[in-house]
Formats: structure tokens, C-alpha cells, sequence
């Protein structure tokens, strides 16, 4: 004698096949236009998820929380410069370092230069300080000499007419 569990069946009941809930205005998991958007802000160096949220919904009109921006570019494997350059293997970090450095023959550029054109050529963020140790430890001579963006105090030694020399560091006015 057939019982009520022999009429019904074993699939699983959807209750809501398309998906919709109460967020419909937030874009589906596989929208390309968000996911091109994460994209373009991690280029841009932008990691607040707030803001994130915010720049989306003010210059695309697409809502997203915080918390699913967070769970999107976890999902991409989109993190910021810690995450990531704790991740990477030693050589592809080496590797992105001497690459820029090649670039700039001269030796002008420093840590903070490098980092963003890593950032703007491949997308891959590695924090300054790492970089830094990188360059010094591939060319500290190159290191060295680089020309600073902070102005350089010069001497300015005084004669009283004395027979003592008065020496004074020069601030440079801006």
C-alpha cells in the first residue's frame, strides 16, 4: 500500500528558482559590468569596501552593500597590498620588482613610484615596504644615489669676521 513519501518527490522544492528576494536591486553574482567595475577599482587602488559601494552607486547607479562588495572581491581574489604580497610566490614578487626597476634606467624612481606602476601594468599589489626592501637589496648603490623628492637642507657657513665659523642648515622655501 503506497504511502504519502511513494506520491512525492525526492527532488529538493525551489521556492524561488530565479533567484529574486528582497535585494532586487542588487545585480546578480555573475554580472560582468560589476565585476569589471571591481576590477577597475582595484587597478585604482581603492580597497574600502564602503567606498567602493559608494563610487558604484554614485557614478553607475548599482546598489551593493558593503558586505557584498566584500564577498564579490573575495570571490575575484581581488585584496589589497598585504594579502597579496603575502600570497605571492617570492620569485613573482622579485620578478614584478626587477621589471620596473629595468624600466628606469636612470634610477629616479622609488618605492612608491614603482608600486603604483606595478599596480596600473599588471593589477598586482605588493605593499611599499616590500618593494623597497626589494630595490635596496637588488641595487643598493642604485638606491642610494636615487634623487629624493625631499628637498636637501644645505650648509650655509657665516663669517663674522672672527676667526669662528658659524655654520646653519637652510631650509628650503617653498
Amino acid at each position: 500500500m503506497p504511502g504519502p513519501s511513494a506520491t512525492t518527490s525526492t527532488k529538493p522544492h525551489n521556492r524561488n528558482p530565479t533567484g529574486r528576494n528582497q535585494y532586487k536591486d542588487c545585480p546578480p553574482k555573475n554580472d560582468n559590468q560589476v565585476t569589471e567595475l571591481l576590477y577597475d577599482y582595484q587597478r585604482r587602488e581603492i580597497f574600502d569596501k564602503k567606498k567602493i559601494s559608494q563610487l558604484l552607486y554614485d557614478e553607475h547607479g548599482i546598489k551593493l552593500s558593503e558586505s557584498s562588495v566584500a564577498r564579490r572581491r573575495r570571490a575575484l581574489g581581488l585584496y589589497a597590498s598585504g594579502v597579496t604580497t603575502r600570497q605571492l610566490p617570492e620569485t613573482v614578487k622579485r620578478q614584478l620588482v626587477l621589471t620596473q626597476m629595468s624600466k628606469d634606467p636612470e634610477k629616479k624612481l622609488g618605492p612608491r613610484m614603482v608600486k603604483q606602476l606595478i599596480a596600473r601594468d599588471t593589477g598586482i599589489h605588493l605593499t611599499r615596504d616590500y618593494i623597497r626592501a626589494e630595490m635596496m637589496r637588488q641595487d643598493p648603490e642604485g638606491f642610494a644615489s636615487r634623487d629624493t623628492s625631499v628637498k636637501r637642507m644645505n650648509m650655509l657657513e657665516i663669517n663674522d669676521g672672527e676667526s669662528r665659523i658659524h655654520s646653519m642648515t637652510v631650509l628650503p622655501t617653498c
